[in-house]
């Protein structure tokens, strides 16, 4: 008895195609072709898990939950948010690549992981480029330097001179490597030296810029809003080329004198390598319908991002990309991986 796929031969004399080794391998390479249009129709058939691999309540975990009920629609299951904070987000990638290649375990994630991780860390345990392929892009979004709201410090011309005056002195929190790399190029940039606090989530170092126990942070719009609107902490300046349409008031550090200074982060849903194309295809298509749904894009945009979407081989493209683009900065910034 031969099984290919649901097929059982039972006697290959009673199959003249089987009687040749050559026609066994044609007859077997039509099967599987013929199972793949299939396994994209039934998939998914229970919840599909993303991974998040920062805190809850951070940038990337919002975005998460915002999807949560359009992709249920439809992909027709439940999308259920794992997160797996710490090490700048390499633990939950490192999770997420070993997971199984099937389509319910996926990464959504920062640049952070993508981009930066593997040009800062020695050994992050996992390939950005073979461990991963990239099934969907959410947003892209700038940073906020902010400060408490009794901070003395009014303008990034204030932040630059009580840096100067006071080397390594003031603070600056970080909890993934995008934020770590944003501060360090600010501080190439502006010629100073800061002491950088990292925490494992956005929502620890929140609370010592709450407390006044850090000087300053480099955050996404969505985390602090609340905190701004109450007049518990102050804009000084946007990390983006252009000013946030949210704060329009607010310059950038480029205005500010320092145009080296411009990063911003990303929000891409990713794969595990091995992961079937046409799971791929679907998720993908998924993404886009979602993505670019007026209700959901206001939602996204309400929260200072910018909706994107891409084919999977823009995708593949924007993801080398960023990477040969954060090395550059990274180099530039003059930090070696640790």
């Amino acid at each position: 008895m031969i099984v290919v796929g649901a097929t059982t031969i039972e006697k290959a004399e009673e199959m003249p195609l089987l009687r040749h080794p050559l026609s066994f391998v044609a007859t077997i390479a039509a099967l599987t072709f013929l199972s793949a249009p299939a396994q994209s129709q039934t998939y998914p058939q229970k919840p599909v898990t993303f991974i998040v691999p920062f805190g809850a309540g951070g940038g990337t975990d919002v975005i998460g939950r915002m999807l949560q009920e359009p992709l249920r629609k439809d992909l027709g299951q439940p999308i259920v948010i794992d997160n797996r904070p710490g090490a700048n987000g390499a633990i939950g990638s490192r999770y997420a690549a070993k997971a199984a290649a099937d389509g319910y375990t996926l990464l959504l994630t920062a640049s952070s992981t993508f981009s930066l991780n593997p040009n800062i860390m020695k050994d992050p345990q996992y390939d950005q480029i073979k461990d991963f392929v990239p099934v969907g892009f959410v947003v892209r979004a700038p940073w906020m330097l902010v400060v408490h709201a009794n901070s003395d410090y009014k303008s990034v011309a204030d932040i630059v001179k009580a840096a100067k005056d006071h080397p390594g002195k003031l603070t600056v929190g970080y909890w993934q490597s995008n934020v770590e790399i944003t501060s360090e190029v600010f501080q190439r940039a502006a010629g100073v030296q800061l002491l950088k606090v990292p925490y494992k989530s956005v929502v620890e170092a929140l609370g010592d810029v709450l407390a006044q126990r850090i000087d300053m942070l480099f955050v996404d719009i969505q985390a602090v809003r609340a905190y701004i609107a109450v007049g518990k902490m102050r804009y000084l300046a946007a990390t983006t080329a252009e000013r946030v349409s949210l704060a329009p008031d607010i310059p950038t550090l480029a205005e500010s004198g320092y145009p080296s200074a411009v990063t911003d982060a990303s929000v891409v849903l990713f794969a595990p390598s091995k992961t079937p194309k046409s799971i791929i295809e679907r998720l993908n298509a998924a993404m886009v319908k979602v993505v670019a749904d007026p209700g959901v894009r206001q939602q996204l945009m309400s929260l200072g991002h910018e909706p994107t979407t891409m084919t999977l081989a823009e995708l593949d493209t924007f993801v080398r990309d960023e990477l040969a683009r954060w090395q550059d900065m990274i180099q530039t910034a003059g930090i070696e991986k640790k």
